[in-house]
């Protein structure tokens, strides 16, 4: 593979939409409803289709409820459950539309870091980890969406109990599109491989505790290594983002961002030349520490993303 460690604006759109919580609405009356609560929809529920009709965003299931003239079924998705929901909307004065009642999420953005290029087949890996729902903490499941370019222009130092983040711009540049949101990362298509050196991928069984490294931009000048020690491994936690603990070694690092901070996320790990995982999580009461994810399992995961393609 190809390790990357340059920070990445991420734009995820949702299959359906999102709901994130239910809420009261008026009726033509005056009286304060909530026609999703009464007809039993569900924080996390997912919305994809309204009388059958494909639900894409917010925009579209609002414009389907109002064509409808408020009688309608709504198509749910309840974890792995298909459901059909009928919902009476109430007509609202005030808005001079049909309202049910819903907060919904239809997109998330943020930044964070590309791992690795797999040029065997031009697909990428980030993250480490799922993007999930801020409200309801559920992993988005991707209907589409892209990685683009970024400049880090600082960071919010890190403390015990208070992660930092690194602070950053989405720039033009795109990198490709989205496939995958999962709870080992964000994987896509590779719009371009750049040309730059193949490092193997080691095995779960070939990380050691002891020296490593982490290649991550925090200033906007680059990916740079940062010296770490991985002291714990897990070889049972395989479909996991904690599959190994490291602490963070080098003061440059310690002095700017106190450790691990939000955005790091996907920052590629090698150790003894080889490609072993990617920072995943902090450690909330301590900065310095963090979890990482076997590259192996980041790998089986483009490999996938590479085979759905052909």
């Amino acid at each position: 593979m190809i390790p990357s460690g340059e920070a990445i604006g991420v734009k995820l759109y949702t299959d359906g939409v999102f709901v994130v919580d239910t809420g009261k609405v008026s009726d033509e009356y005056g009286n304060e409803i909530s026609p999703a609560e009464k007809a039993g929809i569900e924080k996390g529920d997912r919305i994809v289709g309204v009388n059958g009709f494909p639900v894409t965003d917010t925009d579209s299931l609002r414009r389907l409820i109002n064509s409808e003239n408020g009688h309608i079924t709504l198509n749910i998705m309840r974890e792995d459950s298909a459901l059909e929901i009928p919902i009476e909307a109430t007509f609202s004065r005030d808005t001079n539309s049909y309202l049910v009642g819903l907060w919904v999420r239809d997109s998330a953005a943020g930044i964070g870091t590309l791992t690795f290029y797999n040029p065997e087949n031009s697909t990428f890996a980030a993250l480490g980890h799922g993007i999930c729902d801020y409200d309801t903490d559920a992993l988005l499941l991707a209907g589409g969406g892209w990685v683009g370019d970024c400049r880090i222009k600082g960071a919010i130092k890190g403390r015990n109990g208070a992660p930092g983040e690194l602070l950053g711009e989405f720039l033009p540049g795109k990198i490709g599109g989205i496939v995958s949101n999962t709870e080992l990362g964000l994987y896509g298509n590779a719009e371009k491989i750049p040309d730059a050196p193949l490092v193997p991928v080691a095995s779960r069984f070939e990380v050691k505790k002891g020296a490593a490294q982490f290649l991550c931009d925090i200033d906007g000048t680059g990916a740079k290594a940062y010296d770490i020690e991985i002291t714990k491994i897990s070889n049972t936690a395989e479909l996991s983002g904690k599959n190994f603990v490291f602490k963070v070694l080098d003061s440059a690092l310690l002095e700017k961002t106190g450790g691990i901070v939000q955005g790091m996320s996907g920052s590629p790990i090698l150790q003894n030349g080889k490609l072993v995982g990617a920072v995943t999580h902090v450690f909330v009461n301590d900065s310095g520490r963090g979890y990482g994810i076997f590259a192996e399992n980041m790998l089986d995961m483009t490999n996938s993303v590479g085979a759905a393609k052909r």
